[in-house]
């Protein structure tokens, strides 16, 4: 009976051209045992050539499905038939040598001899797509509370604004004492839709904006953010603010942003009276540590876990701004190589930090 590696090898074009082919090539028999792989097969799976001739199929195979795939082996024999890549079962995972378990599609299809059928399965890493495709599904899911946060604040602002308008327009009863306060009412109404629009134009522009990073005089920045907050925001707080601060690599406009948005975080959620202190350590890898601890009620882990991404999920009552500072603080600190973090204990306080850059550890 001729066997598959002489039917290869009597066909030299065939052999030739499943050698060069870019998807990995697996040939089986009824019983799973592996007949022949083309080059490309040994290099996705990090064996030496003919290493794995003779072996089970399995052996490719994560433990957790070896069982279920020995099932679906004998019914892919039963009834043969062609199956292309993107089929809703060619998504799966495959096991190299070193255990190393990496995403693969597959594609089937059969070579029918007189004497004996044979399975090809034809492989295709898909670890790089699989990767794109959940950051893009994480940044729709930060799209979409981005998206719903601006909504929702936009049209409460805009309701108020012409609610007094309304009010000053249709009661001619109406005191100067009154309509004085319904004007102010528009006008911080107003304020607050120009500081969200100017918030949404800063983070559309952090993918696109080509920025200089350079050496930060933080102790500068965090003076000039502390100066940018209103006097009857801080009035009654107790800010503490470092001498010397850990030498980073950034973008001096934003990092005072990101400072700007920490600190005004903290005196808002800040027990009474607010204590805040501002400072920096030393962290792993060539990166160094920015912080802004408050004395507030803490977060869970799990509030923890999402309020870089949707602070409205913290719950009713918890917000007392627009939510989109956060956001912009994380999308600046990853376009200048570093991240954003939070720890905290609930009734203990919090610790908002970002990581950038030491200078002689320059990504650029």
């Amino acid at each position: 009976m001729m066997n598959l590696t002489d039917i290869l090898k009597n066909n030299i074009s065939v052999d030739s051209l499943i050698e060069s082919m870019s998807e990995g090539i697996i040939f089986t028999n009824k019983g799973g045992e592996i007949l022949s792989v083309n080059e490309t097969t040994n290099r996705l799976f990090g064996y030496q050539r003919n290493e794995l001739i003779g072996q089970p199929i399995e052996k490719l195979i994560p433990n957790r499905f070896r069982n279920k795939h020995k099932t679906h082996l004998l019914n892919y024999f039963s009834a043969p038939k062609v199956r292309p890549m993107g089929h809703a079962n060619s998504k799966l995972s495959g096991t190299k040598k070193d255990g190393t378990i990496f995403s693969l599609e597959v594609s089937l299809s059969f070579i029918n001899t007189d004497k004996e059928l044979f399975a090809i399965a034809f492989i295709t890493d898909i670890s790089s797509r699989v990767k794109a495709e959940s950051e893009l599904k994480i940044r729709n899911i930060e799209l979409d509370a981005f998206a719903h946060t601006i909504a929702h604040e936009l049209h409460s602002q805009l309701n108020s604004i012409i609610g007094f308008s309304q009010l000053i327009l249709n009661d001619n009863d109406l005191s100067e004492q009154k309509r004085s306060s319904f004007l102010d009412m528009i006008v911080t109404s107003s304020l607050k839709m120009d500081s969200i629009i100017r918030e949404m134009l800063l983070f559309s522009s952090l993918k696109k904006d080509e920025i200089v990073k350079t050496q930060l005089s933080m102790k500068n920045i965090v003076d000039e953010a502390v100066n940018r907050i209103a006097g009857s925001e801080k009035k009654s707080a107790k800010i503490s603010i470092s001498d010397n601060f850990e030498p980073s690599l950034g973008y001096g406009p934003w990092i005072e942003e990101v400072w700007y948005n920490y600190i005004r975080n903290a005196l808002k959620y800040s027990g009474t009276p607010p204590c805040i202190e501002i400072g920096s350590s030393k962290a792993k890898d060539g990166y160094n540590k920015f912080w802004v601890k408050d004395n507030g009620k803490g977060l869970t882990k799990k509030q923890c876990d999402f309020i870089f991404v949707d602070p409205q999920k913290l719950g009713n009552g918890f917000m007392k701004g627009h939510g989109l500072g956060l956001s912009i603080v994380k999308r600046i600190v990853q376009k200048l190589d570093g991240w954003a973090a939070v720890e905290s204990t609930p009734n203990k306080g919090s610790i908002f930090s970002f990581y950038l850059p030491h200078p002689k550890n320059n990504f650029d």
